[in-house]
Parts: C-alpha cells; sequence; structure tokens
C-alpha cells in the first residue's frame, strides 16, 4: 500500500481565505486533494488583520468547512500571506571554507547563508524567506550546490523575504485560536510560483503578478529564483468601488455587475469561430443591455454600456495598477532580465479587459496562468482563485514544511535544486571530530 502524508494549507486573502487538505503519495509523488472550502474574509483588510476576533471566525469557518469534506481534522497547516508589509532585498554573505583541504560541507553552506542574514532590519520586522540564488567558490559564479566542492572562499547571494513582526505575530494568534499548529508561514508570491511558472519561465525570466482582491503581488523570477518581491494594496476591490461610484451601484450589486462582465468576456471567446460580420452586429446590439434583466439589480430598470462601462470605468483602473507595477518593476532593475514576459494569476486575473492593459501598459507578452493539474477536486479548483492555496501544498512537499514528521530543511536550502540535507549532523560531526581532544 502506498504511504502518504495529508498536508493542509490556509491562504489568507483581503477577500477570502481559503483551505486546502491534500493527501501526499510519496512513491508517486503525487497530490490528491481531498477537502477545499472558501469563506469570506472579515476583519481582514488589504492583507492585514484589522479584527482578530472576526478573522479568527473567518478562517474557523474555512478551516472547518475543509474538515467537513474531508472527514479528517486539520491539526497542522503551512500559511500563505500577502500584505504590503511584506518585500523583499538581495544580500551577499562570504566566509572561508573551514577545512580548505577537503570538500565544502552542508556546514559551510549553513554559514555562508548566515552571513548574507546580518543585515540591518527595523525593530518591527523579520526576515521570512533566505532563498539563495546562486554562489560562488573561489571566483566561479553561477554554482548551485557547492556541497562536496574544493575551495577556500565561499560566496552567495540571496534574495532575502521580509514581512512585520507585529502582523505576523497577529496573524499567528490568529491561527493558534482556531486551534491550527503552523508549519511554516510563507509569502504567497513565492507559493503561487511553484503552481503558476513553468521550469522554462524560471530560468528564463520572468514577471509574476497576482490579482487579488485588496493587494495585488509583484514577484520577479531571473534564473530560477525569485530575486524582487513587492506588494502594493490596490487589487479587485478597486475596481468594484469605481463601478459602484460610477454608476451609482451599491457595492453588492457593482460586485456582480463586474462578475458579469467577465463572464461575459468569455462568452465572446468562444464565439471567435463566427464570422466577424455577425459578431460586430452581435457588439452593435448587446453594447447596451438592462441590469434587472441580468440579474444584477432588483428595482427599477436601468441599461448601461459594456463598451462606456469596460473602456470608461475599469479599464482606466487597471491601467493604474499596472502604471504602479512599471513604476516597482522599474526601480527593480530586473525589468530587462525577464524574455519570458508576464504571468496573470489570482481571482482578479479574470477582469475583462485586463490581459489587454497589461500588455499595452508594460510592453511584454502576457499569458493568464491557472494551476497545473492535481487529481482529487482538481477540477474544481482548476482556476487562477486558487493558485496560492495550491501552490502552499506544493512549496510544503518541496521544502518539507507542514508535512509533520518529515525532516525539514535548512531555512532557505530548499529552494536549491540537488543540495541533499540527509547526514548534515553527520557530515558535521566529521567536520570537527579531528578538533576535539
Amino acid at each position: 500500500m502506498s504511504r502518504s502524508k495529508i498536508i493542509s494549507s490556509v491562504d489568507i486573502g483581503s477577500t477570502k481565505i481559503t483551505t486546502l487538505v491534500g493527501q501526499y503519495f510519496l512513491e508517486e509523488d503525487q497530490i490528491n486533494v481531498i477537502g477545499v472550502s472558501s469563506a469570506r474574509a472579515r476583519g481582514i483588510r488589504k492583507g492585514q488583520i484589522v479584527d482578530i476576533e472576526e478573522a479568527t471566525e473567518s478562517v474557523s469557518r474555512s478551516v472547518e468547512g475543509a474538515e467537513r469534506m474531508a472527514g479528517l481534522p486539520i491539526k497542522e497547516a503551512i500559511v500563505g500571506i500577502t500584505a504590503p508589509h511584506v518585500t523583499s532585498l538581495n544580500s551577499s554573505g562570504v566566509v572561508a571554507v573551514a577545512d580548505p583541504k577537503g570538500e565544502i560541507t552542508p556546514l559551510d553552506v549553513e554559514r555562508v547563508i548566515e552571513a548574507a542574514r546580518a543585515i540591518s532590519l527595523p525593530g518591527t520586522s523579520e526576515i521570512l524567506h533566505v532563498i539563495p540564488r546562486h554562489f560562488t567558490v573561489d571566483g566561479q559564479e553561477g554554482i548551485l550546490d557547492p556541497t562536496g566542492m574544493t575551495g577556500v572562499r565561499l560566496e552567495v547571494e540571496t534574495n532575502i523575504i521580509i514581512s512585520s513582526l507585529p502582523a505576523m505575530r497577529n496573524l499567528t494568534r490568529c491561527l493558534t485560536d482556531v486551534g491550527l499548529s503552523i508549519g511554516g508561514l510563507v509569502y504567497a508570491g513565492l507559493a503561487t510560483g511553484e503552481a503558476i511558472l513553468t521550469e522554462t519561465e524560471k530560468e528564463l525570466g520572468v514577471i509574476l503578478i497576482d490579482v487579488g482582491g485588496g493587494v495585488t503581488s509583484l514577484t520577479i523570477y531571473t534564473e530560477n529564483f525569485p530575486c524582487f518581491v513587492r506588494v502594493l494594496p490596490v487589487g479587485a476591490d478597486n475596481v468594484t468601488n469605481d463601478l459602484a461610484i460610477g454608476l451609482r451601484l451599491s457595492l453588492e450589486e457593482a460586485e456582480k455587475l463586474k462578475t458579469f462582465l467577465s463572464q461575459d468576456q468569455g462568452k465572446n471567446k468562444e464565439e471567435k469561430g463566427k464570422r466577424a460580420k455577425d459578431i460586430d452586429k452581435q457588439k452593435e446590439e448587446k453594447d447596451e443591455f438592462s441590469l434587472k434583466k441580468a440579474g444584477i439589480i432588483q428595482e427599477e430598470e436601468k441599461r448601461i454600456s459594456r463598451l462606456s462601462t469596460t473602456d470608461g470605468i475599469i479599464k482606466p483602473r487597471l491601467d493604474e495598477i499596472f502604471s504602479l507595477l512599471k513604476e516597482e518593476i522599474r526601480e527593480s532593475g530586473f525589468g530587462g532580465a525577464t524574455p519570458a514576459g508576464v504571468v496573470l494569476t489570482g481571482g482578479g486575473s479574470y477582469l475583462v479587459g485586463i490581459k489587454r492593459s497589461c500588455q499595452q501598459v508594460l510592453g511584454l507578452p502576457v499569458r493568464i496562468g491557472s494551476p497545473k493539474p492535481v487529481s482529487g477536486l482538481g477540477d474544481e479548483i482548476a482556476s487562477p482563485a486558487y493558485a496560492s492555496a495550491i501552490g502552499l501544498i506544493n512549496y510544503a512537499v518541496k521544502t518539507g514544511q507542514g508535512v509533520g514528521s518529515k525532516k525539514r530543511p535548512l531555512p532557505g536550502l530548499s529552494m536549491l535544486k540537488g543540495i541533499k540535507l540527509g547526514g548534515v549532523f553527520k557530515k558535521i560531526l566529521q567536520t570537527i571530530k579531528p578538533l576535539l581532544p
């Protein structure tokens, strides 16, 4: 009988909290999703907790729903966060190899990563991830795994992802009040990359943009690893607010209209096979439509123009969001190192006209990214809205976080392919044994 482990993830968003329960089969290296539940996020604004009691209730509803579907309790989960306080910086470290005549050991790798961690941070900040991008041994650059090599001087380039310490404490309290043991706190954009991006995209250089309800995260990958992270406090909810103000609708009605227009966009794409004249004629006839007949409002009859709504209200807001992202990309210095273009994901990637707006503002090829297929309830969650939750499961499998008794690698080393951590303490003992009396 194939061995398996239960892995759970909780994705803390601004508009919804998603809990996923996956069964990971070790021999087959396969994930089977057996439980999923989403609950409206209350007490959370722009990815940060503003009311801890309401936030705890929201997490509890999401977790309980996933437990009922999976038929088992969730004791431990890996948790994804996306908030404006999450940022990153690149740092380097250098050490002398402990035994210049011998091999570079995992202890040397750990020491050089710790040297890169030695950065000055405000008292309210903490390091969330230290991701080694590449090593240099005696001037030889671009090494992914220096373990076993011979050298005197070992250097590392890292990307350090930083978060707010008070915000993390509030989130931790919220989850522990629900009775969850935290297997790991993970920047959600990092996890999303595991579910969305191809190895080729990460190798060439790609910009991952996750459009959520209250925030939009930007993660730039070059040479397989993230090198720049920013989270902006704008998202799809801003489009909802604009529709509510511009068309004098309630927020609930504006949300329905936004969803209706996005779904209608998908229907129009299916009609591409029809003759161009017929499509143009249909567009003219369908430009104006009744909000009441569409089920958006219940009271008096009200008609609006699709073109005026999409091009006059939605597009300007999307252009503004991508203009802000363009400025961040420019300041990062990595904008010219992303030939794979842009991958859009998240619930906001459904917005009507978002792909066209992204292409026009950023001037790069764009694709909408959906999660790589998983078995079980895969069909129900095969959409960009669940990319982060699925990515967290993939991240847990890759790093060992949130997988119960599975050995957990040293911080940051798990992001490197090919680094073997088994027998670390044995090698450390072999290194220091000759020095003992």
